[in-house]
């Protein structure tokens, strides 16, 4: 299945490949990433194997843990 490879889609990703653009998504907009994040491999898996877009993850845990943009800094 492809879709726009622009994050907000499901796109065929590898695991390795999906963990590190959530990881550059989580350090471009919150500054922060997977390991500063406490995020363990089972639980990205999860989200992975339920085909959940990448983007939809980043802002579902920014969310969920009330992470402040870098924009929200002047940054």
């Amino acid at each position: 299945m492809e879709g726009k490879k622009d994050g907000w889609e499901w796109a065929e990703l590898s695991f390795a490949k999906w963990r590190s653009a959530v990881s550059r998504r989580l350090k471009d907009v919150y500054l922060i990433t997977i390991d500063d994040a406490g995020i363990d491999d089972e639980r990205l898996s999860s989200h992975w194997q339920m085909k959940q877009p990448l983007y939809e993850f980043v802002e579902w845990f920014a969310t969920k843990y009330d992470l402040d943009p870098k924009s929200a800094f002047g940054l």
